[in-house]
Parts: structure tokens; sequence; C-alpha cells
């Protein structure tokens, strides 16, 4: 019973905001509210499109956060493998330097780091957006999965190919990242939906309407006499909840297996 009645805390609002985007703003608003439409608007989600260049802003997050995706992916792996298994001069305190960035709120660095774009002539493009996402947020958390998820795998198997005759890079590509595939789901799945949730670093960095992101583009349904408009708010945030629903469908399986690797070493 206490599950059910948990069940419904977390549904609630996505059933708010399911059925919000097929309502009336009046019927929204309305006293008591409404479970159900009274009526269905699908023009609601025609609007979104026709007040906004949703289609581009929408492609824009995609294209972001594929981005980020890969390039976390790629940087993380080399970095986690490194600390797990090459180990260089230093490694630990360049791993406890490197963490340390997790703990940094975003809102410390925004001053710094918009000075720096703005010197790099990197205003109102999706330079920051990826490359300070990918190094200063994601890749940090990203190479202590990975890490984690290399010391678990036995050296044994590295000795072994080292001794039939296999360097180093075919070791780390063909032996061990293979073994580490749910944790790079995991990486993958952590990465897009941080990408694709930003709003702060894309209202700082971002001017023109068309190169706005999902976020962003989400705030401007507004009527300057009426206020916002809700109805039409829901329907587009319904639509942006859908790359992430997928990406982390298409790696569920992966995922919780991904985060406990390396809790159990062999």
């Amino acid at each position: 019973m206490s599950l059910i009645a948990l069940s419904v805390v977390f549904l609630g609002p996505i059933w708010w905001m399911l059925t919000g985007s097929v309502k009336s703003d009046a019927e929204i608003l309305s006293y008591p509210p409404t479970l159900f439409p009274r009526e269905f608007q699908w023009s609601n989600y025609a609007a979104v499109f026709e007040l906004q260049p949703f289609a581009r802003q929408f492609f824009n997050s995609v294209f972001v956060m594929a981005l980020v995706c890969v390039l976390t992916v790629i940087v993380s792996t080399c970095a986690g493998y490194a600390f797990a298994r090459v180990k260089p001069v230093g490694s630990s305190i360049l791993f406890l330097v490197l963490l340390s960035a997790t703990f940094i709120p975003p809102e410390a660095t925004i001053v710094p780091l918009f000075r720096l774009v703005g010197w790099l002539n990197w205003i109102d493009t999706y330079y920051p957006l990826v490359i300070i996402t990918v190094f200063l947020h994601s890749a940090p958390i990203a190479t202590f999965i990975l890490r984690q998820a290399y010391l678990g795998l036995p050296k044994e198997l590295g000795e072994s190919a080292r001794l039939d005759g296999a360097s180093d890079l075919r070791i780390f590509l063909t032996i061990y990242t293979p073994l580490v595939r749910p944790s790079l789901a995991a990486v993958m799945v952590l990465a897009g939906w941080h990408s694709w949730s930003q709003y702060l670093e894309p209202l700082i960095y971002l001017r023109s309407t068309e190169m706005f992101t999902v976020p962003l583009a989400l705030t401007q349904f507004y009527d300057p006499f009426a206020g916002p408009l809700w109805s039409v708010q829901m329907a587009a945030t319904t639509l942006s909840v859908l790359p992430v629903l997928a990406l982390f469908l298409f790696a569920q399986r992966h995922v919780i297996s991904g985060l406990t690797a390396g809790a159990v070493k062999s």
C-alpha cells in the first residue's frame, strides 16, 4: 500500500503534464482540478511548432546531447583506464583534483567561464555547451564510474594477452573496454540527461532564438497579454521528455549494473 502511495507522488506530476498537454488553459487553471481532459485539445501540439521554431530547437538539443555523450565516453574511457591500469606518476593526486570538479556548482564558475567564452568568440555557438560540459561536468563523474569498472576486472586478463604479444592499446580496446559496456551505458545516460536538462549555460551563452535548446525554448511560450501559455508549455514539455526517455529505455538493462560495477572487486 505504501508503494502505491509513493508511486502516486512520482507519477502524479507526469500524469498532470500528459493530461495538461491536451487541455485548454482554462481547464488547467480550473478548481477543483480535473484528472482527465473534458475535451482533448490536440491543437496544443501544433501550436508548439507554430509559435516557436521548436523543430530546430529540438534538433539543437539532440545534436548537443549526442556530441556530449560521444566525447564523454571517449574522454572518460581513456582516463578511467589510465587511472585504473596505467597509473601514471601522481595519478592519485590527479584523480582527487579531477573529482573535485564535481563538487563545484556551475553558478560559481559561470562568470569566469563567460569571460573565457567571450574571449574565444564562442558566444552564440555550441562550443561551450559541448566542451565545457564534457570536461567540467560529465567527464569527471564518468571517469570515476569507469575507473571503478576497470578496477573490478581481473588484471590477469591483460597479463595473459600481453604474454600472447598484444599491445597495450589492443588490450585496452579489445579486452577490457568490451567488458565495461554496462558502465559505458550508464555514462551515456548520465551525460545525455545532464546535457539535455541544462538551462543556465544555454541562457548565458546563446543569443538567437534559432540557436536555443529545448530548456530555453520552453520558457518562450508566453503571451505578453495573457501570460504563460500553460497548455502549449505542457505539450512542449511532453515532447522534450522523449529523447532522454528513449536513451534510458535503450540502455536501461545496463544502467544499474554499470553504476554498481566495481562495488565488489575480484
